[in-house]
């Protein structure tokens, strides 16, 4: 389901690049709906973070939500570890979450970095980026296209 998703908005942002020639301050709608269209795409695996993680915690016995998020406040400090009793088992397991968690987060960058140089290109998908941050009209048409396309 994931895959054909993902396919879709790929197909739907490719099918709406134009060839505009934008200046740096200028951003057209064309680029605030290609960069929903991307920013739809990541967070449709960055959303699957949180239930993965806690599906993983589910399916390990002995761990709890609140043990993990002990672990995860001590990552990497032996020390605290060490003081929270850590078995060797919970920080393998943690270890595996986290290597998981990362893998979701470098998809995401890599969906970012294909599509935004592949259908807008780098300089427009900074532009706009910035745009709707600091121009309230253009994050209203971002936030228009977002709620069209949801």
């Amino acid at each position: 389901m994931r895959k054909l998703t993902m396919s879709f908005l790929a197909f739907a942002l490719m099918s709406t690049v134009g060839f505009v020639n934008v200046q740096a301050q200028d951003v057209s709608d064309e680029d605030v709906k290609n960069y929903a269209i991307i920013e739809l795409a990541k967070n449709s695996i960055i959303d699957g973070i949180s239930p993965m993680v806690n599906d993983m915690i589910e399916k390990q016995e002995g761990m709890t939500g609140q043990r993990f998020q002990e672990l995860q406040s001590a990552a990497g400090d032996q020390a605290k570890l060490t003081a929270m009793e850590a078995q060797e088992w919970e920080i393998k397991f943690y270890n595996l979450v986290e290597k998981q968690i990362n893998k979701k987060k470098e998809a995401a960058t890599d969906v970012v970095k294909l599509l935004a140089s592949n259908a807008m290109g780098a300089a427009n998908y900074k532009a706009t980026k910035a745009a709707i941050s600091s121009d309230a009209s253009v994050k209203a048409k971002y936030e228009g296209f977002l709620a069209a396309f949801k």
